[in-house]
């Protein structure tokens, strides 16, 4: 049996407030709706009276379809304070009676600040790299954090801000002379790198994942990877500096020969072409050197220590250093690929 249960804010303007870039009123809909309550979700407004913005309403139907929502007076029995945004598992436990209600917050912005702050740390990925997580996934979560703080932002708007980073860091290595060139070209790949995780981060935060948006984000990696050995080969090419062009353009070849074994993989197998494929396959049977090896090939890894290894000159140790990392990453495809077509 189940109680009924009054979900109580301050007022309209908390209940609408973004939650990383979702209304809180809205974000409370959706875990109502998945904790299996029966509707509908009843709001009340401890200062007054008044209604829910249209955006919110606007996100409660996108959230939580067919969830019906009356905005009455503060009814006696069961009242939950609504800046604590219990998830669904409370939820159920609250209107179960297996829980006791929440106190009110001291400070409902505060409640709401904190509770987005734990919505933006909990858009990491179980699979982030070491320099992902120490490094790229703090800084693009302060930056995504800041983006949704406007309803309209959506994660499209984050991969085509990665797609323009990757953009000027192609002309920065095409236009640029020298050093100058190699070192701005540099630091925008380590940009572009962070700025890989806002995207994804919105579309968890924003409950707006999506495969296509997926593919595209996968695409403007693939783009950026591809532009910045291509811009950096061609750099070192017009300015004379023809054996570390030749080191550079030897790993791109073989970068580019274990894709295409990666793609023709998936085709046959009726499976999207993803760049990760070789990391799935080596978390198949994880041991501590398949999981260095997958480590120092994931791209937070790679950009940052080529951009260091540039910006403090050693062109030709990086390219050497990369390019001996792509004969072992593709040594390790083709192995990786063997034994899945015998396994077939």
């Amino acid at each position: 049996m189940t109680r009924a249960a009054t979900f109580r804010f301050a007022s309209p303007r908390t209940a609408d407030r973004l939650v990383a870039g979702v209304p809180a009123a809205a974000r409370l809909a959706r875990a109502f709706a998945e904790a299996g309550a029966e509707g509908p979700l009843v709001l009340s407004f401890a200062r007054g009276g008044g209604a829910l913005g249209p955006h919110t309403l606007a996100e409660i139907a996108r959230l939580a379809p067919g969830l019906a929502v009356e905005v009455c007076p503060a009814t006696a029995g069961l009242t939950v304070p609504g800046e604590r945004l219990p998830d669904a598992a409370a939820i159920a436990a609250l209107l179960s009676g297996e829980a006791p209600s929440p106190t009110p917050p001291a400070d409902p912005d505060a409640a709401l600040d904190a509770a987005a702050r734990a919505v933006i740390r909990a858009t990491a990925k179980p699979g982030d790299g070491f320099v992902s997580r120490h490094l790229n996934r703090p800084l693009s979560q302060a930056a995504s954090a800041r983006l949704l703080r406007f309803a309209w932002v959506r994660p499209g708007h984050a991969t085509a801000l990665n797609a323009v980073i990757a953009l000027a860091m192609i002309a920065a290595l095409s236009l640029l002379p020298g050093e100058l060139g190699l070192v701005s070209g540099a630091v925008l790949f380590q940009l572009a790198s962070i700025a890989d995780g806002i995207d994804g981060e919105i579309a968890r935060a924003t409950y707006r994942t999506s495969a296509r948006g997926a593919a595209w984000d996968s695409a403007v990696d693939a783009m950026t990877n591809l532009g910045f050995l291509l811009g950096l080969v061609g750099n070192l090419w017009r300015h004379g500096r023809a054996e570390e062009a030749l080191i550079g353009a030897a790993g791109l070849l073989l970068l580019l020969t274990g894709m295409v074994a990666l793609g023709l993989h998936a085709r046959a197998r009726g499976e999207p072409l993803h760049f990760d494929g070789a990391k799935r396959m080596l978390d198949e049977r994880p041991h501590l050197l398949k999981r260095w090896l997958r480590y120092v090939t994931m791209r937070d890894f790679y950009c940052l220590f080529l951009a260091l290894m540039i910006a403090g000159g050693l062109v030709w140790h990086a390219l050497a250093i990369f390019a001996g990392a792509a004969a072992l990453w593709l040594v390790t495809v083709a192995a990786l690929l063997l034994r899945a077509r015998r396994t077939i």
